[in-house]
């Protein structure tokens, strides 16, 4: 005998879509001996930065190569995305990095440049005086 369920229909058939896709996720990202790995794989190679903006990247390409090790050496056949699709993810997130990297870059030379054009200006105020 089915038991019945209170609530929202809606409810229970948005459960049953993420079942579906956590279990086509896990197959590539994970293994049943260890279904986190990815995420313990991605969070040991993010301590490598201090600065939580390049441990987010970090941990992002550390769950897609943890992806991509994990069907290869297992020899799985790919439930969800391709390898493709996966490597050009790990360009993608690279690149962003890196814009991310020479934004932030760009912002310390600014400031930098602003604090000493505010410096020089107060010292040529003070001699003035």
């Amino acid at each position: 005998m089915t038991q019945r369920k209170h609530g929202s229909p809606v409810f229970y058939a948005l459960l049953e879509e993420m079942a579906e896709t956590h279990n086509r996720k896990s197959h590539d990202y994970a293994s049943n001996v260890d279904p986190s790995g990815n995420y313990h794989f991605a969070g040991l190679l993010s301590k490598l930065f201090d600065n939580p903006d390049d441990a987010g990247f970090i941990g992002r390409i550390g769950e897609k190569l943890y992806r991509i090790a994990n069907i290869e050496n297992n020899k799985k056949t790919v439930a969800n995305e391709s390898i493709e699709d996966t490597e050009r993810d790990i360009a993608v997130i690279t690149l962003l990095w890196i814009s991310d990297r020479r934004n932030r870059r760009n912002r310390i030379s600014i400031i930098r440049s602003e604090s000493l054009q505010s410096h020089s200006k107060s010292t040529s105020d003070t001699k003035r005086k």
